[in-house]
Order: C-alpha cells, then sequence, then structure tokens
C-alpha cells in the first residue's frame, strides 16, 4: 500500500474490519470445509466429518459412525436333499442370494464364518417331505457352532403322521471375529426307514441365512 509521509502503526485485523459476507466461496481456498456443496448421496467410507475431540477440532472417516447388518449371506438349497433318516445331516444351502463378505462356504462346508466379531442373528428353514402319506413323524433344525450344536427347532407329529412339514427358526449367537463358525444339521423320522427328502429349488423351501447385530 502506498502512503505520503510517516508509515502508519501496525495495526491486527480483527472481526469487526471485515464486512459480513464480504468473502464469498469463490475467494476461499479449495481444501477449506464449508456447506457449499450437497453431497447427494449416501457419505462413503473415506468421507470426512468434523468432530470435536475434547476441544480439539479434528477429521473422522465416516467409516467409524456407519451402522450396517455385515457381514451378512443368505443361501438356499437348488435341489432336493435326499437325508438319513434319524441322523443328524448338514443343511447343504448350495446357491447364494448373498454374501456380503463372502464369509459363507456354499460348496462343501456349508458353514458361515464371518470375520467380524459380534451378535449374529441365525435363521435356517427347511421343507420335509416323503414318499408316502401320512408318513412322517418328527422334524426338526438344529444349529451348531464350531461342531456343537447350541439351539434346536422342530416339530413332531405322533398320532397324525403328515407327508410334508416345514420348520423356521432364528437363534442369536456370539461370534469372535476369527474362527467361529456355524452350520445348520438337519432331522428327519419317518418311522419306517424310508429317508426323507428336504425340498429345494427355490429360496422359499429351504434356506440358511446370518446378518450382524448393531448393537
Amino acid at each position: 500500500m502506498s502512503y505520503i509521509g510517516r508509515q502508519p502503526t501496525a495495526a491486527a485485523l480483527t472481526a469487526s474490519d471485515i464486512t459480513d459476507g464480504i468473502v464469498s466461496n469463490a475467494k476461499l481456498a479449495q481444501d477449506i470445509i464449508s456447506a457449499d456443496t450437497a453431497l447427494g448421496a449416501a457419505p462413503a467410507d473415506t468421507d470426512e466429518l468434523l468432530v470435536s475431540d475434547a476441544g480439539t477440532l479434528k477429521r473422522m472417516d465416516y467409516s467409524y459412525i456407519k451402522a450396517a447388518n455385515t457381514p451378512a449371506f443368505q443361501a438356499y438349497l437348488s435341489s432336493n436333499q435326499t437325508i438319513t433318516e434319524v441322523v443328524d445331516v448338514k443343511l447343504a444351502c448350495d446357491t447364494e442370494l448373498y454374501d456380503t463378505d463372502s464369509a459363507y462356504d456354499n460348496s462343501s462346508n456349508y458353514r458361515f464364518t464371518p470375520q467380524t466379531a459380534g451378535k449374529y442373528m441365525v435363521y435356517a428353514c427347511a421343507t420335509f417331505t416323503t414318499s408316502t402319506d401320512d408318513n412322517m413323524r418328527s422334524v426338526s433344525l438344529m444349529v451348531h457352532k464350531n461342531g456343537s450344536r447350541v439351539d434346536f427347532f422342530g416339530t413332531s407329529y405322533r398320532n397324525n403322521h403328515i407327508r410334508n412339514a416345514q420348520v423356521y427358526g432364528s437363534v442369536i449367537v456370539d461370534f469372535n471375529g476369527s474362527s467361529d463358525y456355524v452350520e445348520i444339521y438337519s432331522f428327519g423320522n419317518t418311522g419306517d426307514d424310508a429317508d426323507p427328502d428336504i425340498v429345494g429349488g427355490s429360496n422359499d423351501k429351504a434356506f440358511f441365512g446370518a446378518y450382524k447385530l448393531i448393537t
């Protein structure tokens, strides 16, 4: 700034020296956080928020606070599965509807092994059938965690045997986030040494799924 005579004494700039609204968005550097642009979509994991950490302003990725019911999966039995009568047989759901974290083995073990610790809702359904009317006596599904049964759901028809029966159930299971896994076993009793079938071919006949609870 040019001046005539003695140089003015330097003075610090204060807020009152700048008229409200005089500094526009166009005058701000690009790394200044403002509300000039709307996001218009769900935040990405690396989108940042400003937070006060005990009075110190910090940036934080959205991934630290977002809530999601994942890992999650659901798979179903693609075709009928014949099971040995009065023997626990693993439910072989081999077709995935979804598997968010590739945590379900649908090719050999038919087990869910999430790598994220927490509580999970585990559920399963199976439709049992026999070749003869009035032949089914009892059917059940069992939830096995790490090879041991943790829950059981089923039904029986001791006096009025039937040909078809469906069982559904769910249970909350804790996972350690490293090695815990869960499987579903089936059981059918026809009373005449005939091996029953579990009906497959669609997602409403026999399925197995799980998802992480937000706690």
